[in-house]
Parts: structure tokens; sequence; C-alpha cells
């Protein structure tokens, strides 16, 4: 009698712990946002010699930070719809990434 009151207990016991951890599993999941990433290149400035560190994330200082780019060099990049890719030393803000950048290649010397 005593084994059957224990086991009746602990059955009632795991149940809702079963039921309530599947469920917070399913909110968690619902509530992340999908973002489209986008791949894209970055050219360095070429003749004006100036190298730059980038960075990405949603704003300056946030995210992914930083990369070096030399002068004559071609990096590629990955970030989310959205963010911003920024000069990881002044903090300034080089473009917003959109959907249409993908696949294309950003030429720093227009910004330098």
């Amino acid at each position: 009698m005593k084994k059957t009151s224990l086991f009746l207990v602990a059955v009632m016991l795991a149940l809702p712990l079963a039921f309530a951890s599947s469920a917070v599993k399913t909110k968690t999941e619902l509530s992340v946002p999908s973002a489209e990433r986008i791949s894209f290149k970055i050219k360095g400035t070429g003749s004006k010699n100036i190298a730059v560190t980038i960075g990405i994330g949603s704003q300056p200082g946030s995210g992914a930070c930083c990369s070096g780019v030399s002068p004559f060099t071609t990096a590629s990049f990955v970030g989310n719809v959205g963010d911003v890719v920024y000069d990881g030393k002044t903090r300034r803000v080089i473009t917003k990434i959109s959907s249409d950048m993908d696949g294309t290649t950003l030429d720093l010397a227009q910004y330098y």
C-alpha cells in the first residue's frame, strides 16, 4: 500500500513537470525571430591607403567587431538585414544592410 501511494504521488508530480517543460520549449521556439542573412564583400580604400576595421551589428559598438580590411584587399562578410556596417575605430555607420546587398561588393573608397 505504501509503495502504491508513493508511486501515485511520484506520477502526479512528474506529469505536470513534463507538460510544463514542453510548453516552455514551445513558447521559446516561437519567440525566436528569424533574420535574413546577407552575404556581401567589402573592398578596401585602394589608393587612399586607409586600413578600416569593420564591425557589423544592430548599432555601432554592438555585434561582431572588428575585422580589418586592408587598402588593396576584398573581404567577405555576412550580416542580418537591418544591421549596420560600421567603422570599428570611429563607430561611424558606413551603411545599413539590406536584402539587395546580397552578393554585392561595397567599395570603401566611396566612404573615405
